[in-house]
């Protein structure tokens, strides 16, 4: 009877353990899986970063602003799409 017990308890002690192995793999390869769908930002990070520290002061400055004056940000931005467009296809010429 107490070598039973100790066998189901060796035996349940060892499926959590395979199950914890299980685990750890599947959150490994999720995190892979994250980092190359992510990977993106970093190539972000390195467009911003050669834009300076102008380009992280300006853009800081232009969402205060725009958290600030949101109602004329508002009333603006089909204007400022519009620039944008045009800023674009002056860069594919």
């Amino acid at each position: 009877m107490f070598a039973q017990k100790l066998n189901d308890l060796a035996e349940r002690r060892r499926r959590l353990v395979l199950e914890a192995d299980l685990q750890r793999s599947l959150i490994a390869l999720e995190r892979e899986h994250l980092r190359s769908k992510l990977a993106w930002i970093h190539q972000a990070r390195e467009k911003v970063a050669a834009g300076g520290p102008w380009l992280t002061i300006g853009g800081t400055f232009a969402g205060l602003l725009a958290v600030r004056h949101w109602r004329k940000l508002v009333r603006w931005a089909p204007a400022g799409v519009a620039a944008m467009r045009w800023l674009k296809s002056l860069k594919a010429k």
